[in-house]
Parts: C-alpha cells; sequence; structure tokens
C-alpha cells in the first residue's frame, strides 16, 4: 500500500511538472506573437515615410515621370500633404539646384552639338580624302599643273614639263622639256606612281611605256569650252583622292567665271582676231571651235575668224586676214616677242592692212593664262574684257 501511495505521488509530480511544461509553452508563443505584431507595426510605420520620401525624390529629380492614372487612396493624400508640408522648403532649393543643372546640361549638348568630337572630325577628314602617302606626280602640261597647286598637292610633285611655268615655284621642279617630245627612261627615273597628260603627249608610244612600266597614267583632254576648268579640276582630284577639295575649287572658278562674264557685257563689241606665232616661223589664225572663240566671246567681243567663217586653225594668209578684217589682234607675249615686237608683227604680208593694223590695237596677254583654260579663266576673261575697253576708248577718241 505504501509502494502505491509513492507511486501515485510521483505521477502527480510529473503530470504537474508536463502541465507547466505546456502552460509556460503556450505563453511564450502568445508572447511571441505581440512581439511580431509589433515588429511590422514598427515596421510598418518606418517603411512608409522612406517610401513617400523615395517618391518625391524620384519625381524631384525626373519632374517627367509618368504619373498614376487613379486617384490615390485618402491615407495617401495625407500622407503625401504631411510630406509636402515636411519638405516645401528643402524641395525648393533642390528645384533652383536641379534647374542650374539642367541649364549648364543643355549648354553642355548643344555644344557637344556644335562642336564636332574627336570621332566625327576623323569621318569628316575621311570623307575629304587625301593624296595617299608615297604618291609621286608628274604633270605634262601647264594647266594641269597649275590645278595641282590650286588643289594643295605640290608636295607630291617630283617633275614637270616645259609649259608648267606657273605659279613661278613650279619653274623650280625638274623639267622633262617639251611635252611632245618626251623619254619614257627620263620619266621612270623619277619613279613616279601618277602621270597627268594631254592628248599632245609624245612622241606615241611614251605613255603606253609609262602603263607597262607600272605607272598610272591619266590623259585629260584639252577642253575647248568655259567649262574646261572645272573638268579637269573635278578629273584631277579624283585621281589624287581629294575629290570633295576638287569640287569647292571648281564651284568656286564656276562662280567667278559667272561673275566675270556678266561684267564683260558691252554695247559695243569689237571683232577680234587671235594670231597664234611661234619660232619657226608658225603662224596661225584661230577660228571656230577653238578656245579663242570661247574666251572672245565671254569677255564680250565678237570672233572675227569665226565671223569670217574660218573654223579651227587655219595658216596666217593676206587673204584670211582681209576675210576677217579685225578691229583688234589678239596675240600671245611670247609670239609677240618673236617677230620684235609690234613693229615686226605689222610686217607680217596683211597684217598692217586691216583695221587692226592700221589703228595699231593690239593685245597681248600669256599663253598659258589665256589659253590655258585653268583655274584663272575667270580673270583671264576680266583682263582681256578690260584691254577692249581701252582699245574701244582709244578707237572712240580716234573718230572724234
Amino acid at each position: 500500500m505504501q509502494r502505491l501511495k509513492n507511486r501515485l505521488r510521483r505521477t502527480g509530480l510529473l503530470v504537474g511538472l508536463l502541465l507547466s511544461l505546456a502552460l509556460l509553452v503556450a505563453s511564450c508563443a502568445e508572447d511571441g506573437q505581440q512581439r511580431s505584431a509589433t515588429q511590422q507595426s514598427v515596421a510598418a510605420e518606418t517603411e512608409e515615410p522612406q517610401r513617400a520620401a523615395e517618391a518625391e525624390q524620384q519625381q524631384a529629380s525626373d519632374p517627367a515621370a509618368e504619373q498614376p492614372t487613379q486617384e490615390p487612396p485618402a491615407q495617401e493624400l495625407e500622407q503625401q500633404a504631411a510630406a509636402s508640408t515636411a519638405t516645401e522648403q528643402s524641395q525648393s532649393q533642390s528645384d533652383a539646384s536641379n534647374q542650374a543643372e539642367q541649364q549648364a546640361a543643355s549648354a553642355q549638348q548643344q555644344a557637344a552639338r556644335q562642336s564636332p568630337t574627336q570621332e566625327q572630325q576623323g569621318q569628316q577628314m575621311v570623307e575629304e580624302g587625301s593624296v595617299a602617302e608615297g604618291t609621286r606626280l608628274i604633270t605634262l602640261f601647264g594647266d594641269l599643273t597649275e590645278i595641282v597647286y590650286a588643289l594643295g598637292a605640290e608636295e607630291f610633285l617630283v617633275a614637270r614639263d616645259t609649259s608648267s611655268i606657273y605659279p613661278p615655284a613650279a619653274e623650280e621642279l625638274p623639267n622633262l622639256g617639251f611635252a611632245g617630245g618626251l623619254n619614257a627612261e627620263a620619266i621612270l627615273e623619277f619613279a613616279p606612281t601618277l602621270v597627268l597628260a594631254t592628248p599632245m603627249a609624245g612622241p606615241p608610244g611614251v605613255l603606253e611605256q609609262l602603263e607597262q612600266a607600272g605607272v598610272e597614267v591619266l590623259v585629260i583632254d584639252d577642253f575647248n569650252s568655259l567649262d574646261a576648268p572645272q573638268i579637269k579640276i573635278r578629273m584631277i582630284g579624283e585621281a589624287l583622292g581629294v575629290p570633295q577639295r576638287a569640287e569647292a575649287l571648281a564651284l568656286d572658278v564656276e562662280q567667278r567665271m559667272k561673275a566675270a562674264i556678266a561684267a564683260a557685257v558691252t554695247e559695243t563689241p569689237l571683232r577680234v582676231l587671235l594670231v597664234y606665232i611661234r619660232r619657226g616661223g608658225l603662224q596661225l589664225v584661230s577660228g571656230e571651235g577653238n578656245k579663242s572663240q570661247a574666251i572672245i566671246e565671254a569677255a564680250g567681243a565678237i570672233d572675227a575668224a569665226t565671223e569670217a567663217g574660218i573654223v579651227g586653225w587655219q595658216l596666217l594668209t593676206p587673204e584670211a586676214l582681209v576675210a576677217s578684217d579685225p578691229d583688234v589682234y589678239l596675240v600671245m607675249d611670247r609670239g609677240l616677242e618673236v617677230v620684235g615686237g609690234i613693229e615686226g608683227l605689222l610686217e607680217i604680208p596683211g597684217m598692217a592692212q586691216t583695221r587692226a593694223g592700221r589703228g595699231p590695237h593690239i593685245i597681248a596677254m600669256p599663253d598659258l593664262y589665256l589659253l590655258g583654260f585653268g583655274p584663272r579663266l575667270p580673270e583671264a576673261i576680266t583682263d582681256l574684257s578690260e584691254f577692249l575697253r581701252e582699245v574701244q576708248a582709244s578707237i572712240t577718241s580716234e573718230n572724234e
């Protein structure tokens, strides 16, 4: 019996201990739930102002940010009003700062648009082009040499022909002689990579020898029209790899040409005959279809040979002079020098029997300047026009 009582006593203690433990666990669980609820409440109270501040900061930094299309709840409106009241002063300061930053950024963007970047500048240089390194250039007529200088590519010239005398610096280059009497071996000694020539370059076979030796040869026709300078400039610019530079020069020549022709118009055009004289007794008159017709008419005069029915080049004869009976003789200064000046010119049979000879009314101009049809053609037209005005004034005074 006593033993049974002891067992019951121990069992009661165990049950009581288990009940006490259960009560303790339940109490801890309830306390944990309360603490969790409290933490969530604290977190909510802490995160809400932070989200409102983040929203205000985003709106201030990006005024163009998309706004919600639905009307916010009343609680959110109250929170925004409270936040607005709390941050009104700091917001006004940040607005001024943001405005200054935006103006500075706008100025930088505008400057960036106006000033090309290094990459853009490099691209522009590529588009404009440049003469390839290692280019060794030979020109075989004066107008071609003059164009190379006008394009700023003279540093690549290694030799030239006798007619290449402008600009004066060209005469410092090695002289290969007359373009019609070339020697292929002499040209190849300069190791050219590009040769610019006209159809008169020869003798026949020389240019072919150069091409067989691996030299690039570009033959440019001797155009007789007033657009000849622009055509040749563009062709040479393309061959040298500077087409944009050539286009700019061609357009400049064209504009100057139009101005020169417009200024040359006169109500009393004179009749002009071009007489071409060279050493060895070569004496020609120039007629229809030649450069002389184009430049005489551009200068506001009449080409007397064309009017008389002379086509191309014709030997200078008394009959040709009488048929044309010009008011003015137009000669090359070197040709005039060959015959001994004006007196020698008038000793040629038939020259003194025309109105031009009786004057005498004689205009002398440089060969390359007048008939080269290079970049200076507009100035040659202007000069010829002014000379003709002087002759007209002289004729007017003689008739009074």
